[in-house]
């Protein structure tokens, strides 16, 4: 990748306001000053820093704010560094009572990385104070409205509750810090990755850290305690549903010698130490927290340099900023609705920040070492383990948190589900104690109709082996899934291990693209997320029978064995026994056709699947129905399948055009 030769990152307006503007010492008034006796901060005298000045969200206003509260900035940093941590830190605790009680130590830490002669360690104090400011004024929001809290903290800021809990002149202020992009806009440009080391003055991280303690006072004088706290999230990482995340913790030497021969990381070589130093020490909140904006800005680097747009990287337009990385781990970590979303959830103060587990710290590490290695002069052929065990990564990796991999593991887990009902059934037809054997007699009536059934499917799978390529023979198929009481779970997994195509899947260009290709009505481009939704609801709809139908078999077995039984309840209990091989079959046939779908959705999308779709879920959600606890229509449950596996011949003959009977 061709090498960016950038000073900053910061576009020229915000690199004035920020790293030039505001850098005056002289006080106002001599003996004047901004901090009370106790060494909070005193708001009524800073907002007179700002004297008369019309509030509007306009560049030269903020200006105007930052330059004339330069000396507060100032007095705030000369007071927190000039005394004892621990001294600060015990006087400021009563008054902390107002955050979340799992990012009390985070406060006290960035307390100690504000004191440190680490620049690293300012910016990373900055982006959790930013973020737990954020989190908390959204908490006193919400107590104090009958509204959901904005998404936004210059909405936030904004808010007539927030104006009243606090007063107008407190939020003037923190609107210079962290209010409209024409603002510092402190808490957006740390996240976002655009400053380099130096370019932010401690003194805005001091000032946010001593709001914390000094808004809590506010409260403790209004009798404002804040009442419940939103939920934090508890970050985690799936390791059964993700492929071996290698860990690089021992590799640390070699991710160094790759930083060194990185281009587009020189300027952010400091940063990049730092977080490794504290992966090192285990301390993964805080290394998660300085290598996502680095991610950040690295592919922002790698779009402006591939689009040739060198403007972009000064911009924070985050549509755009993953369109030139082929790697679903990124998807994974940061985008999938499903995944953990780790920077919004880091960033915005949503997740419990001293409970980040290793697994999800190693991901993010490996995925900003893998942007790295595409960045470098290394390839799989340098004598370099780092890089062949990233590459072997990379090879082996599928998407764990896409809409189709959430699909997939559905499937399976369905599969362990109903795998469960042959040895739930302590009771034959007769509801005499089962006899252990290697196979399950039906009776002669049950035995013509399971035959019935049988001849239908073996024609389905026909079709669907004709459409699939699959190495499977359709014999093999019918023999492992549609005995009675065939196990299914080896023969299903064995055709769900190919693996999924899911970058980009569902996005426009991809779907436009692919509408062009395929033959198929215009709709198409909406179609496989359409797909995607109504294979969730299948599977949805089919899990919660097949896990009624046990509930049901185990509470009356139960029942049974109590002699709890009435006449009409042993009937039904009997019906329900004998409806157990065909919900099995069913349950098998609905997850191959999930499975078939789901694996050829490049084959076949349109109108016709989509009613196909919509017939399969009207199906299971009435077994659904019929299996209730205030339902228990079993045989009724039996006759439906009866009826539907004849449709769905027809159905799949018209879609696949193809003959109605076996050649």
């Amino acid at each position: 990748m061709e090498s960016l030769q950038l000073k900053t990152c910061l576009s020229p307006k915000v690199h004035s306001l920020i790293v030039e503007v505001g850098r005056s010492r002289k006080k106002v008034e001599e003996g004047v000053s901004c901090l009370t006796s106790e060494g909070f901060i005193h708001w009524e005298q800073a907002r007179c820093y700002l004297s008369e000045m019309t509030i509007t969200d306009g560049y030269d206003y903020f200006l105007s704010c930052v330059e004339s509260l330069s000396p507060v900035f100032f007095e705030v940093e000369g007071h927190l560094l000039s005394k004892q941590q621990e001294e600060i830190w015990m006087k400021h605790k009563i008054y902390l009572e107002w955050i979340p009680e799992p990012h009390l130590s985070t406060v006290e830490d960035s307390l100690n990385f504000l004191n440190s002669p680490n620049p690293s360690h300012h910016i990373l104090a900055l982006q959790l104070m930013s973020s737990i400011l954020e989190r908390t004024l959204g908490d006193v929001f919400e107590n104090e409205s009958s509204s959901q809290c904005p998404s936004l903290l210059k909405d936030i800021l904004n808010s007539e509750e927030i104006n009243q809990v606090f007063g107008k002149h407190v939020v003037q202020i923190l609107r210079a810090l962290m209010g409209p992009p024409t603002s510092l806009n402190l808490r957006n440009v740390v996240w976002h990755g655009f400053p380099n080391i130096g370019e932010i003055p401690r003194r805005y991280g001091c000032f946010l850290y001593l709001t914390l303690p000094s808004l809590g006072k506010i409260l403790d004088e209004k009798g404002k305690g804040i009442q419940t706290h939103r939920q934090l999230m508890k970050l985690s990482l799936n390791v059964d549903n993700t492929c071996d995340i290698p860990d690089l913790i021992p590799q640390i030497p070699l991710v160094k010698e790759l930083i060194e021969v990185t281009q587009p990381f020189h300027s952010r070589q400091a940063l990049l130490q730092c977080s490794l130093e504290l992966m090192a020490e285990r301390r993964y909140t805080y290394a998660v927290a300085l290598l996502l904006p680095q991610l950040e800005h690295i592919l922002r680097l790698m779009f402006a340099s591939v689009n040739n747009c060198s403007e972009r990287v000064l911009t924070a337009e985050s549509d755009t900023l993953y369109t030139t990385l082929d790697e679903d781990l990124l998807f994974d970590l940061m985008i999938y609705p499903e995944g953990p979303r780790v920077r919004d959830k880091v960033s915005h103060g949503e997740a419990n920040l001293q409970d980040i587990p290793e697994s999800l710290a190693l991901a993010v590490l490996v995925a900003v070492v893998m942007v790295m290695w595409k960045c470098s002069e290394f390839t799989t052929s340098n004598e370099n383990e780092l890089i062949k065990d990233l590459a072997i990564f990379e090879s082996l990796y599928c998407s764990a948190f896409h809409p189709m991999s959430i699909i997939k593991q559905k499937i399976v887990q369905i599969l362990d589900i109903v795998a469960k009902l042959p040895d739930a059934m302590q009771y034959d037809e007769t509801l005499s104690l089962k006899v252990l054997s290697p196979t399950f007699e039906l009776c002669k009536e049950d035995r013509e109709m399971f035959e019935e059934i049988q001849s239908v499917t073996e024609d389905l799978v026909l079709f669907i082996c004709q459409d699939w390529d699959i190495q499977l023979t359709p014999e093999e198929i019918n023999k492992c899934l549609f005995q009675v009481f065939s196990d299914g779970k080896v023969i299903i997994k064995l055709c769900l291990k190919e693996k999924l195509s899911t970058l980009y899947r569902f996005s426009a260009n991809q779907q436009i693209s692919q509408a062009s290709n395929s033959h198929i009505s215009g709709r198409t481009g909406a179609c496989l997320a359409e797909i995607a939704g109504l294979l969730t609801r299948v599977l949805t709809e089919l899990e919660c029978m097949i896990v009624q139908v046990l509930s049901a078999l185990r509470s009356r077995q139960e029942q049974l064995e109590k002699r709890l039984l009435r006449s009409r309840q042993r009937d039904n209990l009997m019906r329900l026994i004998r409806g157990c091989p065909f919900f099995h079959h069913c349950v098998h046939f609905v997850l191959l056709v999930c499975s078939w779908k789901l694996l050829t959705l490049n084959k076949q999308t349109g109108p016709k699947l989509i009613r196909f779709l919509k017939q399969l879920l009207q199906f299971v959600e009435n077994l659904r129905t019929f299996t209730s606890s205030d339902k228990n229509k079993w045989t009724e449950c039996v006759s439906l399948y009866r009826e539907f596996i004849p449709k769905v011949k027809v159905t799949l003959s018209d879609l696949m055009n193809t003959p109605t009977s076996r050649k």
